[in-house]
């Protein structure tokens, strides 16, 4: 794996958030994070919160789509969907199937679909929320799944031998390439990727296999975030904002 020149970044502002998790931000700027186990949504006028201690550990939420958030309890299996003002939609109890299913992963698909990933079949599914009704689409995978994020058509995941695969909501699966060793990552476009090791940001080039340092001076990252052009590090209870531009 090769190493390019750095890729300059703009720092913007710092904000402070206490929290334990920081999750990131929506497409109208609100920050999603986690405190003592309690969703909260924050805009600049107000904030939201959802908390269900019934279920556990808050393992996963996907905001993507901030009318259909999507939280995770892997604990007890169970999927919640909220509002845009983390009002509870519905609650879905996979022990109460009647096919046995344990979810290892979850997030939101189309059309009314969310992404699964059971464990017992190791298999990928589609579950539709409207219907309380779920299709396999992928046969037996080889490795247990060890990351994964999705848009709307595709569900992406490395297994524990950084294979980066996707998988259509047709059933349609392809293998990307493999990814360098990382503690945290977030995919970009084609596969490619920012990721953090050793408390340094780095942006992967699928195609070329090569990693460019991100130059930021962050000390210790707890988290980061990427969208629009914007790397938010979050660090010791608060986030620092840089504006970068990719290859």
């Amino acid at each position: 794996m090769s190493s390019q020149n750095e890729i300059p970044a703009l720092k913007l502002e710092t904000i402070k958030l206490e929290c334990d998790i920081f999750l990131g931000f929506d497409n109208q700027q609100n920050s999603y994070f986690i405190k003592e186990n309690v969703l909260i949504k924050k805009s600049p006028t107000k904030h939201f919160q959802y908390n269900n201690l019934s279920l556990g550990k808050i393992t996963n939420v996907d905001f993507q789509n901030p009318l259909e958030i999507v939280i995770f309890y892997k604990n007890f299996n169970t999927v919640v969907l909220l509002d845009n003002q983390l009002n509870e939609i519905k609650k879905i109890d996979f022990n109460l199937k009647s096919t046995p299913i344990n979810l290892e992963a979850v997030a939101l698909s189309s059309q009314n679909q969310i992404w699964i990933y059971d464990s017992i079949s190791s298999k990928i599914g589609l579950y539709n929320v409207n219907t309380d009704t779920f299709k396999w689409i992928s046969t037996m995978l080889e490795n247990p799944i060890s990351y994964y994020e999705s848009d709307y058509t595709h569900f992406y995941w490395t297994d524990v031998n950084l294979n980066l695969y996707r998988i259509s909501i047709y059933g349609t699966i392809e293998k990307l390439g493999i990814l360098p060793k990382f503690d945290a990552i977030q995919l970009t476009k084609n596969g490619n990727s920012i990721y953090k090791t050793d408390d340094k940001s780095y942006y992967y080039d699928l195609t070329s296999k090569s990693s460019s340092k991100i130059a930021i001076d962050e000390k210790i990252i707890s988290k980061f975030f990427f969208r629009d052009g914007i790397l938010s590090i979050f660090t010791q209870n608060e986030i620092t904002n840089y504006k970068i531009i990719l290859p």
